[in-house]
C-alpha cells in the first residue's frame, strides 16, 4: 500500500474523476480503476483519505486468453506508486 498527498484542488479534481468514471462494490469506502499500459491491463484499488492523500491499496494485473482471464497481485510499493502517477497524470492532463 502507498499514500500520497495532492495538492487541495488536483484531490478535489481527482475525486470527481473517480466518483464519475470509477468502479464502487456497495458499502466499500474505495474505487477500482481500470486502466492499460502498453497492451497490459490493471485493475487499481484506490481509497480517498482526509488531508487530501489518495491510498493505492492493490493492484493487479489482468492477462486474457481463450479460457478466461488470470489475475497477478502487484506488491512491489514502487510499481503501485508508478501507476498511480500514471493514473494521476492520465486524469489530470
Amino acid at each position: 500500500m502507498i499514500i500520497r498527498q495532492l495538492k487541495p484542488n488536483d484531490f478535489k479534481f481527482i475525486l470527481k474523476q473517480l466518483i464519475e468514471k470509477a468502479q464502487q462494490n456497495p458499502l466499500d469506502a474505495s474505487f477500482n480503476v481500470n486502466m492499460t499500459v502498453n497492451s497490459t491491463e490493471y485493475c487499481i484499488k484506490i481509497q480517498p483519505e482526509g488531508c487530501n492523500k489518495l491510498a493505492v491499496l492493490q493492484a493487479y494485473q489482468i492477462e486474457r486468453d481463450e479460457y478466461g482471464h488470470l489475475h497477478e497481485l502487484i506488491t512491489d510499493n514502487n510499481i503501485l506508486s508508478a501507476l498511480l502517477e500514471l493514473l494521476l497524470r492520465q486524469r489530470m492532463y
